[in-house]
């Protein structure tokens, strides 16, 4: 009897460890096994939140319209002026002698042209008739009068004391070209404009009446 409770007991006492050791080993397994492993999701009936979505933005069909870039209009510079000297000048007045029967004497004192004088251009004018009279004095009388000015002026003695014409300078007329366009009482007028090299002008007027 004794043997065999014994023997019982040796069954059940083994029986038993083995439940003990696999029970441990489990629980040991699991402890080894699991750790930082998240837990599974439970499942339930709750409706999960939305989910944000970014919104559309229309494109912008409306034209792009450029504005044109500023016109600036060339700017020319004005011309550089030489430094010129003086323009011719007359120190003393222009005056025309007495206008007699076919010719005509003019006064020319103290001419200065510093410039040295480049041109001469002389005319005769009836202002009581309003006509030009220069063709009826010689030509060759007015073409003298102008080689007497041209290249005057670049001398000492015209620089400082200027150009003087001596008694005058008398323009001879044809007689009966004369008489026909000029008539006693009526008013002669000459114009000189001398011109010198650097392009600047003196004028010249005087007038007399015709006797």
């Amino acid at each position: 009897m004794r043997r065999r409770f014994g023997s019982a007991l040796g069954r059940g006492g083994l029986s038993l460890w083995a439940t003990c050791a696999s029970v441990a080993l489990i629980t040991g397994c699991s402890s080894e096994t699991t750790s930082g492993v998240p837990p599974l999701l439970a499942s339930s009936g709750a409706t999960p939140p939305p989910v944000a979505v970014a919104p559309t933005i229309a494109p912008n069909l409306t034209p792009i319209t450029f504005r044109p870039g500023p016109d600036f209009a060339p700017i020319t510079p004005p011309p550089v002026q030489p430094d010129l000297p003086d323009p011719p000048s007359l120190a003393n007045p222009f005056q025309i002698g007495p206008v007699r029967s076919a010719f005509v004497t003019i006064t020319l004192t103290g001419l200065r042209a510093p410039g040295v004088i480049r041109s001469v251009e002389v005319q005769f004018f009836n202002i009581s008739r309003g006509t030009d009279i220069t063709s009826i004095f010689l030509p060759t009388a007015i073409e003298q009068f102008r080689n007497t000015l041209i290249g005057r002026g670049n001398s000492y003695d015209d620089r400082i004391n200027g150009i003087t014409l001596t008694n005058g300078f008398t323009f001879p007329a044809d007689l009966a070209a004369y008489n026909t366009n000029v008539a006693a009482g009526e008013t002669v007028l000459v114009i000189v404009v001398i011109r010198d090299s650097f392009g600047q002008a003196l004028r010249l007027e005087a007038s007399a009446q015709a006797t």
